[in-house]
């Protein structure tokens, strides 16, 4: 009896720790929001940047320009990331290519495509990650102390069994939450170490004057079939309706007649 006494008070103080140290974990909304202001006030900017390209070039340089910015990519080796690419030839020749890469490689992967073409526009878009990177190195801080404080208490607990499954159950929700936010971690911190580079390559401004007439004429025997099945559809669609038009209206003659009468 007094073992079992003795066991069931070590549980309970260590169930009582527990519901401690989540209080720990659990502080108000009010004081976290201090903290997090606090933490954004003093951490230094840390900026993502992403640019936007579009590149003007004759029909025939498109699949070059295009070629040459795959090329410069894989020149740089670890430095950049080919992230999307595509290329059409029709109806209009165009193609769009998305890197990450090094500051210092975008200037390169942007040169490498600006030849025998015309620069048409070319932006950037800045984002602060400030904030999100001091938010998730504080989450990742509480999380390493609270694991610290369960696996202090994993070996206290003895041969508690059922004491050593709450703890390990309590140390395994940490420890995917601490994965997730440890990933985040180092999704914003890729973001920051590296540039997006958006590249559209179009042919809107050097494309030839008589292109358009002349895949106009080439399209002219599809559009044809194409807009005489559209035809045999909508009549396919209008005979019900035809039916039942005449027929309301015979009935509506034939009721007038009657009243006349």
């Amino acid at each position: 009896m007094r073992r079992n006494f003795f066991s069931y008070l070590s549980l309970a103080l260590l169930l009582a720790t527990l519901a401690g140290c989540s209080k720990v974990q659990q502080m108000p909304m009010r004081e976290q929001a201090a903290i997090a202001q606090h933490d954004r006030a003093n951490a230094a900017r840390q900026l993502a940047y992403e640019h936007f390209v579009d590149v003007d070039a004759a029909p025939d340089k498109v699949a070059t320009l295009y070629a040459d910015g795959l090329r410069a990519c894989r020149a740089a080796a670890a430095a950049c990331t080919l992230l999307e690419s595509r290329i059409d030839s029709e109806p209009d020749a165009a193609a769009s290519l998305k890197f990450r890469a090094r500051p210092d490689v975008v200037p390169a992967l942007i040169a490498a495509m600006g030849k025998q073409a015309e620069l048409a526009r070319q932006s950037t878009h800045v984002e602060d990650l400030s904030g999100p990177i001091a938010d998730t190195a504080r989450e990742l801080a509480m999380l390493d102390d609270y694991r610290s404080r369960l696996e202090a208490l994993r070996n206290r607990a003895g041969n508690d069994v059922d004491a050593l499954i709450k703890v390990n159950r309590e140390l395994a929700e940490i420890q995917s939450k601490y994965e997730t936010a440890d990933g985040k971690r180092a999704q914003l911190a890729q973001r920051v170490d590296t540039d997006i580079l958006n590249v559209s390559i179009r042919s809107d401004r050097q494309r030839p004057f008589w292109a358009p007439i002349r895949r106009s004429l080439e399209q002219f025997g599809s559009n044809l079939s194409q807009g005489i099945a559209f035809a045999v559809s909508g009549i396919a669609y209008l005979l019900p309706w035809l039916f039942i038009i005449l027929l309301a209206a015979w009935a509506v003659r034939r009721m007038w007649r009657r009243r006349r009468r």
